[in-house]
């Protein structure tokens, strides 16, 4: 079955009101001096605040459009991973962009300072070079493309600009690897792209969390049983991220368990970065999924924190009420557990 998800990367330029555009541009002086008690990391299976374990439910957000996370706060929501997919033109501090698509980009650091204002930890995540439809990265082997050497460069100014910002995790690389392996992927392949890019942004001087994509378009969770603890070896603080679409939601309950409970076993640190009901044309039942993870404490993102009733994966209605629009009652349902007491 085919899993790349056509419409969910394709996020069409807009031109924003001019009202908008004077506001961004007088934005407040980044903050960066963080307290110490937003300090995280991870170790055996546990993503740890300080010296506690936690359990995050966040969801995938689109701030870099339109930055400002307070309307998450009532969904008591603990993470925004945030799609930059225009890397090469994303700015990292300043003021707002009109790219080449005529979008207009917030940076970088408006969008973390909104999310720490807002006591939202802040997940930058690349999902696309140059924010076309032909430069998506996923389903990408990355040292095939050719804008590798350049993304290298970007992935380092990332790196080095949020390196004292202990709540800003960087995802190297939105679900690499076609989904059927037809590319040559093999887990050696994953083993050194990985490495290559995790070494990148721990030479900026950057000790914060890194999350580690899964192959197969981020779905196939085996790498992690195969090469997971030889990865982890002489690396901290990396948490390796899966996306729960068909190769999750549509198998029995029952397989599902077993396969979380393999991975607990590993004991290796993971989040499940996206999961939604609808993907590449299938409408699936995110509930006995979002049951499992949330029982076990494991951290789940949903996709996507948008007000739009005319998507099934968006959470709200254009009036902001959960989205329940053909959807197995999607926007309620993770609202429900977004507001659960976490039990790490």
């Amino acid at each position: 079955m085919l899993i790349i998800k056509f419409t969910k990367y394709w996020v069409p330029g807009f031109v924003l009101l001019s009202l908008l555009w004077l506001v961004s541009c007088n934005k407040h002086a980044s903050s960066n001096v963080i307290n110490s008690n937003t300090q995280y990391s991870t170790a055996g299976n546990k993503i740890y605040h300080l010296t506690s374990p936690v359990q995050l439910i966040g969801a995938n957000s689109l701030h870099v459009f339109s930055a400002g996370s307070a309307d998450m706060n009532a969904w008591n929501l603990d993470i925004a991973r945030e799609f930059i997919g225009n890397m090469e033109q994303e700015p990292i501090t300043g003021n707002t962009i009109l790219d080449s698509n005529t979008s207009y980009l917030y940076s970088l650091q408006t969008i973390v300072d909104s999310n720490r204002a807002n006591k939202k930890i802040t997940i930058l995540c690349p999902f696309g070079w140059n924010g076309t439809a032909a430069t998506v990265f996923s389903g990408l082997m990355p040292t095939q493309t050719y804008w590798w050497t350049a993304y290298k460069t970007k992935l380092q100014q990332w790196a080095a600009q949020f390196a004292s910002q202990p709540d800003v995790w960087i995802e190297v690389w939105n679900e690499p690897y076609r989904y059927d392996r037809s590319d040559g992927y093999t887990d050696d392949i994953w083993m050194q792209d990985m490495t290559q890019m995790v070494n990148i942004i721990r030479n900026a001087g950057n000790q914060n969390i890194i999350l580690v994509p899964c192959a197969e378009q981020g779905q196939d969770e085996s790498v992690l049983h195969n090469k997971g603890v030889s990865f982890l070896s002489g690396k901290t603080n990396i948490l390796f991220t899966i996306h729960a679409y068909e190769k999750w939601l549509l198998v029995p309950a029952s397989q599902m368990g077993a396969r979380l409970q393999t991975l607990a076993q590993n004991n290796i640190p993971i989040i499940f970065g996206e999961t939604a009901p609808m993907n590449a044309g299938t409408l699936m039942d995110p509930k006995p999924f979002l049951d499992s993870v949330y029982g076990r404490g494991l951290s789940v993102l949903a996709w996507v924190w948008k007000y739009d009733a005319t998507d099934q994966d968006a959470l709200l209605t254009v009036n902001g009420t959960p989205n329940n629009n053909n959807n197995n009652n999607w926007g309620s349902y993770f609202r429900l557990i977004s507001g659960s007491v976490r039990k790490p």
